[in-house]
This record gives C-alpha cells, structure tokens and sequence, in this order.
C-alpha cells in the first residue's frame, strides 16, 4: 500500500512542475506572437502587391501567399486563445443582474443570428436574482457557448438561452437543434485541442469550463444526435468563499 505522506508529496512536486510548464508555454506563445504578427502584416502588404496580377506566374504566387497568410491568422487564432487559456486572471466579482445583462448580450448577436437564418430566444429565470461574478468572464463564456450553437445550428435552426435558480446556485442553459455530438465524442469535448469544428483550436469550451470552475462551479453538456446539444453552466449565486469580496 501506498505511504499516504510520500504520495502527496510526489502529488504536489507534479503539480508545481505543470505549473511551471503552463508559465514556460504561456511565455514562450507571448514571444512568438509578435513576429507572427510581422509575418502576417508583411503577408498582407505582398498580397496587395499581386492582387491587380495578370500572369499565370502572378496569380500563382497570389494564390500561394493566401494560402499562407490565411495559415498564419490561424496560427494567430491559436495563439490568442492559447493565452486566454493559460493566463486567465483571477474574477474580479461584483453584484451583476443577471439576466438583464444576457438579454443584452444576445440581443446584440440577434442580428448576426437572423443573417444566418437562425432563431434565438431567450427565457429569463422568474426567480433569478443578481449574481456575484466577474461578467467580464461570464460574458465571454456564455458568448462562446452561443457561438457554438450557432455554428452547430443548420440554417432554420434555433437556439434557446434561459436561466434557471436551483438553490444556491443559478444555470445558464445554451440549447441548439443542430446534429448533436457522437457519443464516443462527448467525453472528450472539453478537452484542451479537441474539436469537432474544422478549423477549431479546441481552447473554447476548456475556457468556459474554467472560467465556470475559476467561479466554484461547473460546466455541464447533453447531446442527442440529430437533435442537438444543451450546455449548462452553473455558477454559485453569492461566488465562492475566495471570491465572494468584492
């Protein structure tokens, strides 16, 4: 059997070295930031040069320098949500009205939501009161989830936000009717770098699910193929015992 003693000590010597693994990558992503922003701007300025292009060779090379610049904002993409990720302040709380702050926030995606022929409602809990957060991070997470939704909805689709009390905590509902998520491939959604989206970092719903944890509580997920998917994110309504000051 195990010595209790050394096993927790052997426990915290692999929690400081990923921590310092997460600072170290969280550096070394900050360096390479800068000169992939030079490549990309440089990218740009050649790509004007080429755009008027009227040889096969120059419409060629246009052709080739899109395909890089568009790898280079990608990498850009990964890089910035990478960052997000691993450098995640702590929440600064405060008393937030809850569903009036939703309501505005989606009500400023409704528009890109009718351009893709889409339906978003929102159904405010009766009996949600103010929250203690940092909406900061709330508000990015909530916005992530219906991003989610939106881009797993088919055109004629619908997406559903509500907000719901249970108990000492309060739950953030994000429901779309898209395709669902394969079952072999729920377990592994909120992982770091998977994804089901072409093109995705697989930073996003890891980052919601911290903020949610930052917070004391959790990020929940159901999914039924072909008929779409509910995240549930529930926060504490008071915060925690470390963040509740404000």
């Amino acid at each position: 059997m195990a010595n209790p003693v050394r096993k927790e000590r052997l426990q915290k010597i692999r929690t400081q070295r990923l921590a310092h693994l997460g600072t170290l990558l969280a550096g070394f992503a900050h360096e390479v930031r800068n000169p992939l922003s030079t490549i990309g701007l440089n990218l740009q300025l050649v790509l004007e040069d080429f755009r008027e292009a009227e040889s096969t060779r120059d419409k060629r090379t246009h052709k080739r320098l899109s395909t890089v610049e568009g790898e280079v904002r990608r990498l850009q993409t990964i890089l910035e949500e990478f960052l997000s990720y691993a450098r995640a302040p702590e929440p600064k709380v405060q008393l937030v009205p809850l569903n009036q702050k939703i309501q505005a926030l989606l009500d400023f995606q409704d528009l890109e939501m009718k351009e893709a022929n889409l339906s978003l409602r929102f159904y405010p809990g009766v009996n949600v009161e103010d929250v203690v957060c940092d909406w900061d991070q709330v508000q990015a997470a909530v916005g992530n989830l219906v991003r989610n939704a939106k881009d797993a909805t088919p055109s004629g689709g619908q997406i559903f936000v509500s907000t719901q009390r249970d108990g000492d905590f309060v739950t953030i509902n994000v429901t779309d009717t898209g395709a669902g998520i394969a079952a072999q491939e729920i377990d592994r959604v909120l992982e770091p770098y998977f994804s089901t989206k072409k093109g995705g970092t697989g930073l996003g719903l890891p980052t919601v699910r911290r903020v949610a944890e930052d917070h004391g509580g959790s990020l929940m997920m159901q999914s039924e193929p072909g008929k779409g998917t509910q995240f549930s994110l529930r926060l504490p309504v008071r915060g925690t015992e470390t963040t509740a000051e404000t």
